[in-house]
Formats: C-alpha cells, structure tokens, sequence
C-alpha cells in the first residue's frame, strides 16, 4: 500500500529529522517518528507505518481505508518540506477472517450484490459489507 511520508529536515547535527504519515490522521491516529541521521529516513517511516498500521487492525479498522495513493498534504503540514510516496506490503498484518452468519432481506441483498458487480473497488459482498461497516463506525468516531 502507498504511503505519503513527509519530512521536516534537521536544521542543524543536534537535531532530528521530523517524520509523518499524515493518512492516519483521518482514523484519529497521529503517526510520527524521527531519523538521526539521513539515511535512516526510509527506514524509521517504514518501521512507523508498519506499527501504526499494526495498531489500527488490532483497533477493529480495514487497513484498506487508508489506502488513499499519492495525495498532496503539504498545505495541511507546512512544516514537512519534503515528501515521499513510499509502498509498504501491510497486507500481511491483516487479522485471520472469521466466518459469521447474518440475516438480510433477499432483495436488499440482491441490492448489495448488483452494487459489489459493478464497483470494482470491492472483491465480494463480504468485502463491500466490512467497508461498508467501517466507513460508518468511522463517521460516527
């Protein structure tokens, strides 16, 4: 999943430099962290997105609600003067599916699977229910 990374340089050797992952803003997370040195930028983003996104599955969100590709922050953290786009694989950290058994009027669910048909966004009604769930829960946080 492509994450935008922004940076705020060190402006002199006995600072840090800033890091943030702003996407998880919208979940109500703050995901930060600093890199001594240059190099270790990449490094400590990865390492915080990978935590973070840890912490929001453990939290009951889909992973897959920040997956919101290049999007431009600069204007909302002025401070981070410099920007990555970084992929990393949180597919993985994903909970173990569990099987449950709901009850749903048959022409809503005839909706549900004409909608899942034609939005390509989802893979199957179990998807487009679980994002369905979440957008809500998230609305109502």
């Amino acid at each position: 999943m492509l994450f935008m990374v922004g940076i705020e340089p060190a402006t002199n050797d006995n600072e840090a430099h800033g890091i943030i992952v702003p996407v998880f803003e919208k979940l109500g997370y703050g995901c930060y962290s600093a890199a001594d040195e240059r190099e270790e930028i990449l490094f400590k983003a990865k390492e915080v997105i990978l935590l973070m996104a840890e912490e929001v599955i453990n939290d009951g969100h889909l992973i897959e609600s920040l997956d919101e590709g290049y999007t431009d922050y600069q204007s909302q953290h002025e401070d981070f003067t410099q920007w990555l786009a970084i992929d990393v694989p949180v597919s993985a950290l994903k909970g173990k599916q569990k099987r449950i058994n709901i009850t749903l009027a048959e022409p809503f669910l005839e909706r549900v699977d004409t909608y899942v048909e034609f939005h390509n966004e989802f893979k199957d009604r179990s998807d487009f229910l679980a994002k369905a769930a979440d957008n809500l829960m998230q609305k109502s946080a």
